[in-house]
Formats: C-alpha cells, structure tokens, sequence
C-alpha cells in the first residue's frame, strides 16, 4: 500500500431530478449490525427501533441510538430441516398494544407448526403471554417451511405456507409420487388439498382475544364445505417473502420453483421461479403447472408412465393422498418467472441458483413527512429480490407490460432475505450471509437511504507501510476520498490510537513509539454535518521481513528450453540476514512448479492465495463465479456436503463425468432430502473442470521440493503457448514486541513471450474480443495497455495485423500514451494477415507499455474500418549474465 502526496477529494456534482433513475451515489447503506445467526425476518418499529428473527429461536431488538442489538426473548424450536422461528410481524396497532406475531416450530413430539402473538414488555418477549392463533401438523422430513407473516392495511394478517414436500423421487420435476411410504413427495396432499392448510397464503383477521375470524373474499366458504376457509391462495410450492401492498391491498410473493433443469417430454417443463400478485383470491397451481401455467404431465411412479398434460382451466386432484375437493378452481399465471437458464421474456435477471422473494410496493406519500425517502421515480414499483443472485430489483407493473431495473447495481447483498421501508422512508434489508445454516461473518443488517440534495461523503485510508519495528513512522493519506456535492469542503479527523482525534490534515504524518496494535480511524464530515468513516490497522513493534529474488532471467517471459539462475535474499531487523545453510535458511520456503493455466488465471490465484495455483485453476474459477458456496464450503458442511467431503467419497473413483452431469442437472438424495440445484447453462466441459477442482482436494498437491536459496532451473515443461512457471519465496519472521510473526512472499511469474493482446490491462477506444483473442482499433490515439513488462534483454517485436485498410503507425511507448517511444510499426493497408517484426530499443527494467494507433487520415478509421491486432510476440536478445 502507497501514501499519496497530497489530497485527491473529489466533487463529483449531478442534476438532481425526482422523476428519472437516481444516481446511485444518492444512496448510502449504512451497516447496522452483522455476524447475524440466520436472520429470517425483521420489522421496522414505528419509535425506529429494529425487531429482527434468527432461525433458531432468538428475537432481537437493534436500538439505534445505542447503534446496537440486543437479544429480548428466546424461543425453544425444532430447526433442522427448513423450520425454526421463521416469521415476524407487528401489530397494525403495536404503538398502543405492544403485540407482536411469531411463526415457528415448537419442540415437541406433535411436529406442527405455530402461529402466536405475544407482548413484548419493556422491550421484552414475555413468553408466558403467548395466544395461540393457529397451528397445524407437518411432515419433518424435510422442507419448505414457508413462514412469512404480514398484515394489510385492513387488519388482516397473511401467512405464507410451504408445501412441505421433497422432490427426491421426481427428478425436479411435478412431485406427484403416490406410492404408499412416499407421502412426503406428493405435493398433491398439500398445496393442491383444499382441507389442507400447507402450500398456502392464508389470510385471517386476528382478534382482541387472541383468536381469529376470517375475512370475506378467501377462496372457500367460511363453513369449510370446500376447503379451509383461511385459504387464500393454494397451489404454491415455497412462498418463502411475501409483500402487501399499502394502497391497493394486493398480495405479492416469490414462489421458490422446482429444480429440473430442461423441459422432459415424458414430465413437463423444467423448474421456474415466480413472483406472484393476487388480487383477489385464487389458485396458483403447483404442483401441476408452473411460470405461465405451463403444465406437466400425470406420471405414474410405480411403472414410469407418462399421462395427459393438466389443464390449467379445470385442474384435477385425484390422488390418493387428497382430503379435500377434486375439481379445483383454475390456475392462475404467475408475474413474473425465471429458470435457471437465460429468460427470453425477462432477461435481466440472469442465470444460475434461484431463491424469489417479494419485498414492498414504495408509495412516497406514505412517508410524506421525510424529505429524504425515495423519489417519486419509485412510485408504485415492486421491489423484488434473489437469495442466491444476490440482487435486488424494482418491477414497474403496468397492464400490458412489466419494467425491471437493477437496484443499486454496485452494490452487493450477501444473500438478501427480508427487507421493508421504515417509517423513516429508508429501506431496511437482512443479509443471510454465504452459507445455510451458519453464523455468517458477512451476514448484516443494513439500512438504505437517499439522499435528494446532499450526499454523504465517502472516506478513504491508506498508508506507505502498515507494520514496522519502533519507533514507526507512518506516512497517510485521504487519497480516494470524495464528496459528491460540488462545493462542499470536507473536514478530516484522524485517530492515531483509536479514541482522540490527533490530526486535521488530509495526509498526515504519525510515529508509532509503543509496541501495540492500533485502530487508525479518518471520519470525513462535509458541511452538513453528513460523515463517514475509513479505518486501518497499523501493527507497530516487528518490521515485515524483505525478499528479494534476483535472477538473470527477464522476469516477465519464459523461453522454450531455457534454463536460469536465481538467487533468494532474505532480511529481517530483528532475525538478521537469513543464510544458506542455517536453521532459519532452512525456514525460507522456495518453490518452483509449472500450471497447464493461463497467465492471469495464475496471477489472480496468486493474488487471492497462493495455495490456489496447485489446484485447478479453470474449476475453482467457475465455482468462484457460481452459486455453488450458497450450499457447499470447502470443509464446511452446509445444507450440502463440503467439497472435501465429496473428494473423499469419489478419490480412486472414475465419476469425473457422472458428477459433472449432477452439476448440470441437479441431484437428490445422495447426501440427504435437500436437493443441489441444476446449472443447465453450463457446458459439459465446464462442469468437468469445476469437478476436476473439488476432487483434487483430496490429492492436494504437497510434493514440490523446497528448493536452496540459490540455484538452477529450466523452462522445459510447458507445450505450445499456454502455461505458467511461478518461482516463490516466502519466510515467517519469529515475532517481536509482542506482535505475531509476519510473512512476507514475493512471486515470480513468468509467461510466454507470445501474449494475446485481448488480456491487455487497460484500454482507450480498443474493442476488446477475447472469444477469438483479437483487439480492434476504432479511433486515432486509441491503445492497449500491458503493466509490469520486464524489457530487459528483449530485442524486438513481431506484431500480427488481421487483413485492414487502414494504414497507419502502431506506437509502442512506456510509462504513458506520451511517454518515450521505443518502437514503431509502419502498418499497411492489406488484404491479407500480416506479420509486422520491428526493433525495440534497448530497454532495461519493468515498464508499463502503451501500444499507441496513429493515424495521418484520421477519418479513415471507424467503427466500421478499423485496424484488429491478432498477436504480439516479444523477442530474446541474448542470454544475461549470470548472477552470482
């Protein structure tokens, strides 16, 4: 980390209009509290004070003049499975009553599921309160609990319900096995059972006494001929977030679909999720139909024969399993639906994993009160969200169309899972965090604010060194601080020692005297008194050890059968000189390897951690990028198994293809009734790489030699153009003053000379093709950028120019566009592929390189008549001398 010479704030100023998209610089979210244990729920108190639920059973209560939570009651629940404390909701007249509503799972042998109110005393759950409204039994097998509460602005209070069913003998697809012992994989007991209350949004209307009457308008009569009156929609799989909108009553969801990954013939359609609106009561259709009533077909489990499609106008329940009526009332399409693959009809919700929720409608009046709730830009629009894409989106819904927009696109939402509007007109939004089932590191409570006119201001730290012996003198600095309200001057406090402000300056200087870890602190305020805050810890007491690895070998390039000489120094102020031959020599790890990988697939591992580069590089990538961490950790087991856990069960085996096919397709029951979701936007082969990744875990690769301080090696293990060797050098220090060992690695990488210029650094005016390794020149000045080169011993250039009609001169220069020229390239228009060999002048040391189009006719280039650069090989002088 670099200490900058001066302040680099910034104003940034933009038009404020209330009636186009906000800036994204007008919202700030504020981070309230985190390292939560499963949050499922919250509710914003009309005082401001925040009520949220953890799974297991905890209610907790976040005060923010304290900027604090605190734990207020506890409840003794079953969580396993998907079940626990599971919903949360406010009394409509809680500012009088004090009266909350929990969904959970009691103990007990009797496995049901509740719906109570209690009081809550002096910000307290008073559990001897608790009035029982509603309970009704489940199967704990396994799954979709549902459990999200809600009132209406009449009074009545919603309860969403899942399905209670597993797909484990379905493939994904409709569950509608009636095989006898195979009640918990027919979804035709509950969500199309008008006698059955699971696979439902019920609506009630709680009373004074702590019972409940029941509105008019659900979907059976009040005397229960048809069905249970509290129904007010049926046919839902996992309505895990519902949403009532405030104006018109209307009741939203996210219905978590069913997991088949392509559409089958014999079954029907593959797996979507939805979000739902219901404005009146109805039936929503699984398990027979899905997304836009698409419907599956009958299908006989005990013989493996495929039936007639179901007719969503006049659906029928004929199983075995069904307590209640046959013919049911039609199926309504959903609003919105997605599947795991790209969705032709709503293409911005992407692809992978799928968890819809449904958060509020935004209504601006609601909050006239405050100037700094949403603009009226939201007016009436759905906010909707994705557990496992980790975006939040706005819906605008109009009769014959439906708008969706990213939400704070920059942002990332560690797996959202409730939000709501406070009565401040902020949004309020529970981060579950990474993994199911786990006390998340990076699991929040946060709070979303717009801000019409000024905007807080954004702090930034950084600092020349960050640890070092004593005395420790430490050069900051504010540089990436900014303001976006042209005209605002922001004032600077610092803390040195993490309470007193020491320093005003933007760049100040501080010496450490005393051992110790420190907490340096920058707050930025603006002129409003709006502030933000950056810190940094400083370890004073044990200066980091320095490495150098010297070697005559250009240390950007390999060569083909090539051998080199290389030569480690090690220095620590209070080990001393580390040497050859001695106990501490030995403890300098010194490593050699070659990676099938490219370049800067390497480099990214390298810069993320280093024991990345003995695995598969290509399958940790693409796990990286997936939704696979949702459920599996590497040894952590999650509602899936950890990876390490697979590798050992299939190590010797030959399952690499079988295990790719689950990736794509999904699997049930191998490891338990949660079934892994499918990925059918992956190829065969990517599947393969991501396996190949998870078992090597249990072969990890331990068996480089270390290596001397000093020594010989060769580049005689790569094929064609790809590859990587990496010499490192690493050493952990004994500690000092108290302060821990550090460890200091330096990295050697080197690549083929031939570079493809689409992995260039930066660019300006370049389209840039990595699908066939090219970059094309649209304007004159346009460049590509390549950081680090070492030119030392590098005598010239071979450039490939695909077939152009322009003619110009390629200019190569270091440090800047404009910085010294060391080459040139005289470009032809030409029909053909050329290959272009000029010199490069001499040129020791590592350099930024800039290669710099110029063109004399400068409206002969365009877009539509450009110059495209295929490859640029960098040629070998001679060999250095060696180092001695």
């Amino acid at each position: 980390m670099t200490a900058c010479t001066s302040s680099s704030q910034e104003h940034i100023h933009e038009n404020y209009q209330d009636n186009v998209l906000p800036e994204e610089n007008r919202f700030t979210v504020e981070v309230l509290e985190t390292k939560l244990f499963e949050p499922m729920e919250l509710a914003v108190r009309p005082d401001g004070k925040i009520l949220y639920i953890e799974r297991r059973g905890v209610l907790r209560l976040y005060e923010p003049e304290k900027k604090t939570s605190r734990t207020i009651g506890e409840l003794d629940v079953f969580h396993e499975n998907e079940d626990g404390l599971l919903g949360l909701a406010l009394d409509p007249q809680f500012g009088e009553n004090n009266w909350i509503y929990l969904f959970y799972s009691p103990v007990g042998n009797e496995p049901i599921q509740r719906v109570s109110r209690f009081d809550l005393v002096q910000d307290n759950l008073i559990l001897s309160s608790e009035k029982i409204l509603l309970q009704f039994p489940v199967l704990r097998q396994c799954c979709h609990s549902g459990g999200a509460l809600e009132f209406a602005p009449d009074g009545n209070l919603y309860i969403s319900v899942g399905d209670n069913t597993v797909a484990s003998t379905s493939d994904g697809y409709a569950p509608l096995d009636e095989r006898p012992g195979k009640l918990i994989s027919d979804a035709q007991k509950s969500a199309a059972n008008s006698s059955d209350l699971r696979g439902k949004i019920l609506r009630i209307k709680p009373t004074p006494d702590g019972t409940y009457s029941i509105p008019d308008g659900n979907l059976f009569p009040k005397d229960g001929s048809k069905g249970r009156p509290e129904i007010y929609t049926m046919g839902n799989r996992n309505p895990f977030r519902i949403s009532i909108d405030q104006k018109t009553g209307d009741l939203y969801w996210g219905e978590v679909g069913p997991d088949a990954g392509k559409d089958e013939e014999s079954r029907g359609p593959k797996g979507y999720d939805e979000i739902n609106r219901a404005s009146k009561a109805g039936n929503f259709g699984w398990p027979y139909f899905v997304a836009d009533n698409k419907p599956y077909r009958a299908y006989n489990f005990q013989d493996s024969t495929s039936g007639e499609y179901f007719n969503p106008a006049a659906p029928i329940n004929e199983s075995v399993n069904n307590t209640g009526i046959r013919e049911l009332p039609p199926a309504q399409k959903a609003l919105i639906y997605y599947p795991y693959d790209a969705s032709p009809e709503f293409p911005l919700v992407g692809e992978g994993g799928r968890n819809a929720m449904a958060g509020p409608v935004f209504y601006r009046s609601l909050f006239s009160a405050n100037t700094q709730t949403f603009p009226a830009y939201y007016e009436g629009q759905l906010f909707i969200y994705d557990w496992m894409r980790e975006w939040i989106m706005t819906a605008k819904v109009d009769a014959d169309s439906i708008k969706l927009e990213r939400f704070l696109p920059s942002t990332h939402f560690a797996h959202p899972i409730d939000m709501q509007f406070g009565a401040d007109g902020a949004l309020y939004v529970l981060e579950y965090g990474t993994y199911w089932h786990a006390n998340n590191d990076d699991s929040k409570l946060i709070r979303i604010q717009y801000h019409p006119n000024n905007r807080k201001p954004m702090a930034r730290v950084a600092a020349d060194k960050v640890a070092g012996a004593v005395p420790f003198k430490v050069q900051f600095c504010s540089e990436g601080t900014m303001d976006y309200d042209k005209g605002d001057e922001l004032t600077y406090a610092w803390s040195f020692d993490g309470s007193t402000v020491q320093s005003q300056e933007a760049t100040p200087t501080f010496t450490f005297n005393k051992p110790g870890i420190y907490q340096v602190s920058l707050t930025v305020t603006d002129k409003e008194g709006y502030s933000d805050e950056a810190k940094l810890e400083i370890r004073a007491g044990n200066e980091p050890p320095q490495i150098s690895i010297q070697t005559d070998q250009n240390r950007s390039f390999y060569w083909d059968n090539h051998s080199f000489h290389y030569q480690v120094k090690v220095e620590d102020k209070e080990d001393g000189t580390i040497v050859t031959g001695t106990p501490q020599g030995q403890e300098v790890k010194v490593f050699f390897d070659y990676l099938p990988e490219g370049f800067d697939l390497v480099q990214t591992a390298l810069g993320q951690d280093l024991t990345a580069v003995y695995s598969n590089l290509k399958g940790k990538a693409l796990i990286e990028k997936s939704d696979c961490k949702a459920c599996h950790g590497v040894t952590n087991k999650s509602v899936g198994p950890s990876y390490m856990e697979v590798a050992t069960r299939y190590k010797g085996k030959d399952s690499k293809a079988v295990l790719a096919a689950k990736v794509i397709k999904g699997g049930y029951g191998k490891w338990g009734e949660v079934p892994m979701s499918a990925h059918p936007q992956l190829s065969q082969a990517e599947a393969e790489e991501m396996v190949d990744y998870i078992l090597g875990l249990a072969n990890p690769k331990s068996d480089l030699e270390p290596l001397p301080l000093k020594g010989k090696m060769s580049t005689n293990r790569h094929k064609g153009k790809e590859g990587t060797y990496f010499l490192t050098a690493s050493y952990t220090d004994k500690g000092h003053n108290g302060i821990g060992p550090i460890t200091t690695r330096e990295v050697l990488t080197l690549r083929h000379p031939e570079i493809d210029p689409s992995t260039c650094d930066a660019s300006k005016g370049v389209m840039i093709r990595k699908d066939i390794g090219r970059v094309r020149f649209t304007e004159d000045g346009s460049y590509i950028t390549f950081k680090g080169i070492d030119l030392t011993g590098i005598s010239g250039l071979t450039i490939n120019v695909v077939p152009t009609k322009v003619t110009a001169t390629l200019e190569v220069h270091t440090a800047s566009p404009a910085g010294p020229t060391i080459s040139k390239a005289s470009l032809l228009a030409n029909e053909k592929e050329s290959d272009y060999t000029v010199k490069l002048k001499p040129t020791a040391g590592v350099h930024d390189l800039y290669f710099v189009l110029k063109v004399e006719n400068k409206e002969a280039i365009g877009i539509w008549n450009t110059l495209d650069i295929g490859q640029i090989k960098f040629s070998r002088a001679r060999e250095s001398q060696v180092v001695q």
